[in-house]
């Protein structure tokens, strides 16, 4: 009997008192909330689970990414809401601590892009002595934590190609999901959620979950290019027909948000694909048709909401540049740069310091800066946009090099899909998006962890991509 009751060499009366104790908070949880002991027991089985099988973490990390929104989260603290993400990053760190403490693994890793994302969060650090928002200047530099957590439970535990596949899968999963929630159910009125809201309910756009729609469809555009690229590198029919429908199911949910960057992200990253080879060619020539039906389809016979989402893409392709909002933030970021001698006004400043510059935004819902680069000159200055820079070069050698290493194998579909989907939203980040509200950092780690793993040679399972078909 005593030997039963030993955990982990612990004496019989400590287990009978730890176990006593777990009972007792329970109880008390319960008084509390009955949700509370239930999602206590569902945190302790996602650890051992998540320590028996540590892609479950790494996928529940992923899931909780791309499905969480503000409108779901049950708790704010400050400016931080806790939703659905936070507890699945946190039930992921705790995997990666009893890896690395209990089992003794090593789980940090020294990738490319790792320098100038500590180098600016030291950054961050310091310039919250001159920031005029302390409590929105830690807020950033809790983003960027995240970041780094995130990136280091992918980087540790996705190290081979059957590990990549898996996560790879599951995002195109959890996407799916967001999908069909977004066609099937009601989960999708914004209008009730607040005046940052006002823009998107007018015209009936339609999203997931709640989700911001611009949000919502760069959530969904990380996942179209993988899931095409999943379906070639897949033999068996079934699994290519079904990826492929995820990829086009997911377009089209896509385009119902009428989120212009979405759409022209999308579009970005599948021409660049298509300049690869022509195996890739003729395959974005065959979905383009899909996609230019689709979009037909829905512009004549969708339902109301549907079909203004796609008239918003299809009328509004010029509307870009006419419209003055932009062009007077971006104005404004550059007199706060020069403002500041080139420092920049520190993280959580640019709402607190634009009634100074354009009374017009500041009066409005358009009080963020347009675009991640011009986010980065007015809050971070000269140095922001160097570390910036850094990093791109870091990420484009790192990419460069993998190409070089996989070609003629099956992961060469991942060295063009992959990176391509990166640039359409960098390209598009130059009119829209903060550099830490999108799920790109752990679409970048994916990638990463896929350039460090263990991967298959020309003789293994998936595609030839030297022969042309």
């Amino acid at each position: 009997m005593g030997q039963i009751l030993r955990f982990e060499g612990l004496p019989r009366w400590s287990a009978l008192t730890l176990i006593v104790g777990v009972q007792c908070v329970l109880v008390l949880l319960l008084v509390l909330d009955w949700r509370l002991p239930f999602a206590l027991v569902l945190g302790g089985l996602g650890v051992v689970a998540g320590i028996r099988w540590p892609l479950v973490a790494v996928g529940l990390v992923i899931g909780g990414r791309i499905l969480s929104t503000g409108s779901m989260s049950w708790l704010r603290v400050g400016g931080l809401n806790i939703g659905l993400f936070e507890p699945m990053l946190f039930l992921g760190l705790t995997v990666l601590v009893a890896h690395a403490v209990v089992q003794r693994r090593a789980v940090l890793s020294s990738f490319p892009w790792r320098a100038p994302l500590l180098v600016f969060l030291a950054w961050q650090v310091l310039s919250l002595s001159w920031s005029h928002r302390l409590g929105s200047g830690i807020q950033d530099l809790v983003a960027v934590g995240v970041i780094l957590v995130t990136s280091t439970v992918l980087l540790a535990f996705v190290r081979s190609w059957d590990d990549f596949r898996v996560t790879a899968l599951t995002w195109v999963g959890a996407s799916l999901l967001l999908a069909l929630l977004s066609v099937t159910t009601d989960f999708n009125q914004v209008a009730d959620t607040g005046k940052v809201w006002e823009i998107a309910a007018r015209g009936g756009r339609e999203t997931g979950l709640g989700q911001q729609p611009n949000w919502f469809a760069m959530n969904l555009m990380f996942s179209i290019l993988l899931a095409f690229g999943l379906a070639l590198t897949e033999r068996r029919w079934v699994w290519r027909l079904g990826l492929v429908a995820a990829g086009v199911l997911i377009f089209f949910a896509q385009l119902r948000s009428g989120s212009r960057g979405g759409a022209y992200s999308i579009v970005i990253g599948a021409l660049l694909v298509g300049c690869a080879k022509p195996l890739f060619r003729k395959w974005v020539l065959r979905i383009g048709v899909v996609g230019v039906a689709l979009f037909a389809a829905g512009i004549l016979f969708g339902e109301e909401s549907t079909r203004k989402g796609f008239m918003r893409i299809w009328l509004n392709i010029g509307n870009l540049w006419r419209s003055d909002v932009r062009a007077r933030s971006w104005w404004v970021c550059i007199q706060m740069l020069q403002d500041t001698w080139g420092l920049g006004i520190g993280p959580g400043s640019f709402a607190a310091l634009l009634e100074q510059y354009d009374w017009k935004l500041y009066s409005s819902v358009h009080r963020y800066p347009h675009g991640i680069f011009w986010g980065l000159m007015a809050h971070y200055g000269l140095v922001g946009i160097g570390l910036a820079s850094w990093g791109l070069f870091a990420v484009s050698r790192m990419a460069r090099a993998f190409l070089v290493r996989v070609r003629g194998t099956p992961a060469e579909v991942f060295a063009w899909v992959m990176p391509a989907t990166l640039v359409g939203y960098v390209a598009w980040s130059f009119v829209e998006f903060n550099f830490d509200d999108k799920p790109f950092w752990e679409y970048l780690a994916l990638f990463t962890a896929l350039c460090m793993a263990d991967l298959p040679g020309k003789t293994e399972p998936g595609i030839e991509l030297e022969t042309e078909r």
